[in-house]
């Protein structure tokens, strides 16, 4: 049967995405992206029931399975090729034309790499990858039902474009399982690309000159990316003659070796995880539908970045490469949460805090001690619950009013109450007891003690992130909207959402025990890293929830006062005469200091120092 769960979670979102590309109808559509949830979340809780365990699948063992994937090796840089011709645009030529001298080389000039012993391991670290997908994507998807709908209503398209866009997005499911579950390096690169591909076309999916820009800048960038992996790749081939991941990552394998070859595979993990300077791929794609951007650029893809990280750390731990990737990843961390300081726009904010989390995660993976892999694996799960909870709350929010500036849904409690109060929690779930984001980074930071530079990084940028999010929720509480109706949900819309809040807290709720169980077992306690005092916290905690959740979800049903302004009335809507009779525009806003935290400001130097880490992360390797 194991066989079977596995051949279901990578194959059969495949096989429903080409059924949603030719039965074209809406009926038929939602029902096969319903049963394709519904599949994966069974195939995913019946496969962790066995968990930890490996596997040779004939899919993904056969020698058929392997040349597939030699092939994909060139075929899918020749589509960027292609496309990079056909746009003249010369970065996606240059990385295109890398990866298939890479792929020839490996194919023809070097011996070929033994094949892994067993093609599918399943451990803590691909069971939390994998749960990710099958549960956050699936209600992602739901979601998207009703969503792209009402977007294609908006855009007044006179063809529907859905079949294609689910087809793109059922198929990135089964790709990222297949990625998760790959023992062998090369099925592993060639779901790694996979997805490189489905970004492209997901946020490019509008087609506007915007989305078109944004998805080139995602392909050249995911595309050096590529050719990172590669380069990694061919030098373990050439040095070891090996494919199997489990073997790559055996300490004593690289005893008094170089480390470049994984230095290289860390930094396309950067790359794919959107860490400085490569930040500019992740905030072009928040043009794409909100579906897309939850999917991809918060609960799932830029996960294998960091998937990537996790999976290289217990060669990493004490190693110069690795202390220098825990710097990468806790500059990003500290840089990002700076910048989603100075936004107005609400999925940018996402966007920088996802960064920053990633990079958090990253930065437990270059330090590589057990402690650090356990609560890396754990801010994985819970940022994918809680982001992805986030993202499809803006997007709710966005189709009430139109639109996703931060000021416009002040007072959203009015307009969308239960979104509003979800994404509340969600925002709060950032930064407070007794969720999961903050019990990991707590351990994120204990675990760095060791590494005095990257622990300043990691408070500094949760203190920042205490900020922002306290201002995110604030504002959609922050008042009420003038004689407005609550907008129309459909289930579709709030049943995702709320599935994703009682992710979001359960997880939260039992991160402890989450990380008890990914530690050894000399070190399973479910308190460890000083965690002792947290269960009586945990209860307090929990009831200033309740008990604050209660009082603000009343805020909808307050009573707007008007506001007392120091001056004269004025003949003009919304102004009032002030000072020297001048007219003055009455506007309420919460900007925090965005001559200091603005983009214009932070883009380029942190851009710059966030290269030169990446830089001493190659040369740490080679010296």
């Amino acid at each position: 049967m194991t066989e079977a769960y596995i051949g279901l979670l990578v194959l059969w979102p495949l096989v429903a995405g080409l059924a949603c590309l030719v039965l074209r109808g809406p009926t038929a559509r939602s029902a096969l992206v319903l049963a394709t949830g519904v599949a994966l979340a069974a195939g995913g809780l019946a496969l962790a029931s066995q968990a930890p365990f490996t596997a040779n699948p004939g899919f993904m063992a056969s020698a058929t399975a392997i040349h597939i994937a030699q092939a994909a090796a060139f075929l899918l840089p020749a589509f960027f090729l292609f496309k990079g011709l056909q746009e003249k645009h010369l970065l996606v030529i240059v990385f295109a034309l890398a990866q298939l001298a890479l792929a020839a080389t490996g194919e023809f000039y070097l011996p070929a790499a033994a094949a892994a012993q067993n093609a599918v391991v399943v451990d803590g670290l691909s069971l939390a990858l994998m749960l990710v997908v099958c549960f956050a994507g699936s209600l992602i998807c739901f979601f998207a039902l009703p969503y792209m709908k009402h977007h294609e209503e908006h855009l007044k398209l006179p063809v529907s474009r859905q079949p294609g866009f689910f087809l793109v997005m059922l198929a990135f499911l089964g790709l990222m399982n297949g990625l998760a579950l790959s023992n062998d390096m090369r099925l592993f690169a060639m779901f790694y690309e996979s997805t490189t591909l489905c970004s492209f076309l997901l946020i490019g999916h509008d087609r506007t000159a915007e989305a078109k820009q944004s998805a080139m800048r995602a392909l050249w960038m995911n595309s050096l990316g590529g050719v990172l992996l590669h380069g990694g790749i061919i030098l373990i081939q050439k040095q070891y003659g090996l494919a199997d991941i489990q073997a790559i990552v055996t300490p004593t394998l690289w005893a008094g070796a170089s480390l470049l070859p994984l230095a290289l595979i860390a930094a396309a993990g950067c790359v794919k995880a959107a860490q400085m300077p490569f930040q500019g791929w992740l905030l072009g794609a928040m043009v794409a539908p909100t579906p897309v951007s939850a999917l991809l650029h918060s609960s799932t893809m830029v996960k294998v970045g960091v998937f990537v990280a996790l999976r290289l750390a217990p060669v990493l731990q004490g190693t110069t490469t690795g202390k220098v990737l825990c710097l990468v990843g806790a500059f990003t961390f500290f840089a990002t949460s700076a910048m989603a300081m100075g936004q107005s726009n609400a999925k940018k904010i996402l966007a920088y805090s996802t960064m920053a989390n990633l990079g958090l995660i990253i930065a437990c993976a270059g330090i590589g001690t057990p402690v650090a892999i356990a609560a890396g694996i754990v801010l994985l799960v819970i940022h994918a619950a809680t982001k992805g909870l986030l993202f499809l709350c803006v997007g709710d929010m966005e189709q009430a009013i139109g639109s996703r500036d931060l000021e416009d849904l002040r007072g959203m409690i009015s307009k969308t109450p239960t979104t509003a109060l979800a994404a509340t929690a969600g925002a709060m779930a950032m930064i407070l007891p007794p969720l999961g984001m903050l019990v990991g980074k707590w351990a994120a930071l204990e675990a760095a003690a060791a590494s005095p530079v990257a622990m300043v990084f990691m408070a500094l940028g949760s203190a920042l992130g205490v900020v922002c999010w306290v201002r995110f929720a604030g504002t959609l509480m922050g008042g009420k909207s003038v004689g407005v109706q609550p907008a129309h949900t459909s289930v579709l819309s709030t049943g995702p959402i709320l599935a994703m809040l009682a992710g979001a807290v359960g997880l939260g709720m039992a991160a402890p025990w989450l990380n008890a169980l990914l530690l050894p077992a000399e070190l399973a306690n479910p308190f460890a890293g000083g965690w002792g005092l947290m269960p009586p916290m945990f209860v307090l905690a929990m009831v200033a929830w309740i008990i604050g959740m209660k009082a603000l979800s009343r805020q909808g049903n307050a009573t707007l006062a008007a506001p007392y302004i120091g001056g004269l009335p004025s003949n003009e809507a919304g102004s009032y005469v002030g000072p020297l009779g001048r007219n003055w525009i009455l506007s309420e806003g919460n900007p925090y200091a965005p001559e200091i935290f603005g983009e214009s400001q932070w883009t380029k130097i942190a851009g710059a120092l966030g290269a030169l880490l990446l830089l001493a992360l190659l040369g740490g390797a080679i010296i």
